[in-house]
C-alpha cells in the first residue's frame, strides 16, 4: 500500500490550493479569430516533418492544419521524459500540465530531419524560453510580478514570451538520439548558465517546466476545475466532446483535465479518435507514460468519459469510474498559430 500511495503521490497533479473563478472559466478560450484569411506568396509548395504539399499560393493557417501529415504527432515524437514531483512554495505537485503544453508546442514548431548549421546549444536557449513561456529578467522590488527572491532589492522575473519560433530537429524525433552529447534533447536537459543582471541562473529543462507548471497551476481560474469531485453533467460532456471531435478533425492538438476526484485530476493532450459503434475513443499523449499514447474513451449512450490505463497512474482505487473533462488553454493556441504562418510565409518566398 505505502508503494502504491507513493506512485500516486508521484503521478498526482492536485487541484486541491483554493483559487477563485467559475467552473466554465477555466475552459480558457482566447480570442475569436479567422484562420481562414489566405495569402499570395508565390506558386510553391512545401513539404517538412509538418505537413505535406503546402501551397503558397493560398496560404493560411486553416491550409496548413489542412496539411498536415497524419504521422506528424507520431507517439515516438512525444519527449522522451516521464513526469516526476516536485516542491512550488508549500505544495507538492507535478508537472503534467507544463509537460502537455510542451508537447504540443514541440509537435507544432520542431522540424524534424532539418540539416542545420547552427548548434543545439545555439538552438537550445531560445527553445528553453519557449518551454517556459517568458524570459527571465531581473526587476527591483517595487515591480509587481511574479518572483524568485535576490538580495539587494531585486528579483527575478518571468517576462510573458513575445512569440513561439519554429526550430530544427537534425533526428527523427527529440529520443532518438537522447544520449548523444551533442543532441538538443542533451542539450535541454543539461542546460546552460545565463547571466541575468550579474546573477548567472542555470537554465536547464525541468526547471523550466516546474516554472511553466507553477505558472498554469497556481492561476484562478482553476477552482472550477477544483471544486467538483469528479465526472460532469451529461450536457457538458457532449459539448466538451464536441470540441475534442472538432478539433483533432483539424489536427488541433487540444489540452484536456481529466477529473477523477478533487484532488486526483491530470492534463493529457489529445491527438485524434475513431469511433466504434457508440464508443470514441481518443488516443492522448500521456506524461505519466510518453513511451506509448494512451487511450480515453467517451460512451455516447451514457455520455461520459472513462480512462482506466491513464487514471490508474494517480488514482489508487476505483480507476474504471466516469471522469470531468474540461478543455483548457485553448488560448495558448493562438501563438503557436503564428509562428506557424511566419515559418511558412518565409518558407513560401
Amino acid at each position: 500500500m505505502l508503494k502504491l500511495l507513493k506512485t500516486a503521490v508521484l503521478f498526482l497533479c492536485a487541484f486541491a490550493t483554493a483559487m477563485a473563478a467559475t467552473a466554465d472559466r477555466a475552459y480558457a478560450w482566447g480570442k475569436k479569430r479567422s484562420t481562414s484569411a489566405s495569402e499570395f506568396i508565390s506558386n510553391k509548395r512545401v513539404t517538412d516533418s509538418l505537413v505535406q504539399d503546402l501551397t503558397c499560393n493560398k496560404l493560411s493557417i486553416e491550409g496548413i492544419y489542412y496539411r498536415i501529415k497524419a504521422d506528424a504527432f507520431h507517439e515516438s515524437r512525444n519527449m522522451p521524459i516521464t513526469n516526476w514531483p516536485f516542491r512550488s512554495g508549500v505544495a507538492t505537485i507535478a508537472g503534467c500540465w507544463a509537460l502537455s503544453s510542451t508537447q504540443r508546442m514541440i509537435s507544432y514548431m520542431a522540424r524534424y530531419n532539418e540539416p542545420t548549421s547552427m548548434r543545439m546549444d545555439q538552438i537550445s536557449p531560445g527553445l528553453l524560453n519557449q518551454i517556459r513561456g517568458g524570459t527571465l529578467e531581473m526587476v527591483s522590488e517595487n515591480h509587481n510580478n511574479d518572483n524568485r527572491g535576490f538580495d539587494n532589492n531585486k528579483r527575478l522575473i518571468t517576462r510573458p514570451l513575445k512569440a513561439n519560433s519554429v526550430f530544427p530537429v537534425p533526428s527523427n524525433s527529440l529520443g532518438e538520439d537522447k544520449w548523444h552529447t551533442n543532441s538538443l534533447w542533451m542539450r535541454l536537459l543539461e542546460g546552460h548558465i545565463e547571466n541575468v543582471d550579474g546573477r548567472n541562473i542555470h537554465r536547464h529543462f525541468r526547471a523550466e517546466i516546474e516554472e511553466n507548471q507553477a505558472r498554469h497551476f497556481f492561476r484562478a481560474a482553476n477552482i472550477g476545475m477544483g471544486a467538483g469531485s469528479g465526472d460532469r453533467s451529461a450536457k457538458k460532456n457532449q459539448e466538451t466532446v464536441a470540441t475534442m471531435r472538432r478539433n483533432a478533425d483539424t489536427k488541433r492538438l487540444t489540452l484536456v483535465n481529466l477529473r477523477a476526484g478533487r484532488t486526483a485530476q491530470h492534463i493529457v493532450m489529445v491527438k485524434s479518435y475513431k469511433v466504434t459503434n457508440d464508443i470514441i475513443t481518443f488516443t492522448v499523449y500521456d506524461s505519466n507514460q510518453p513511451s506509448k499514447d494512451q487511450l480515453l474513451y467517451y460512451s455516447v449512450k451514457n455520455s461520459a468519459f472513462y480512462a482506466p490505463d491513464i487514471v490508474s497512474r494517480f488514482v489508487l482505487e476505483n480507476t474504471s469510474r466516469s471522469l470531468g473533462v474540461y478543455v483548457v488553454d485553448e488560448d495558448e493556441r493562438e501563438m503557436l498559430e503564428d509562428a506557424m504562418m511566419a515559418h511558412y510565409r518565409i518558407k513560401c518566398r
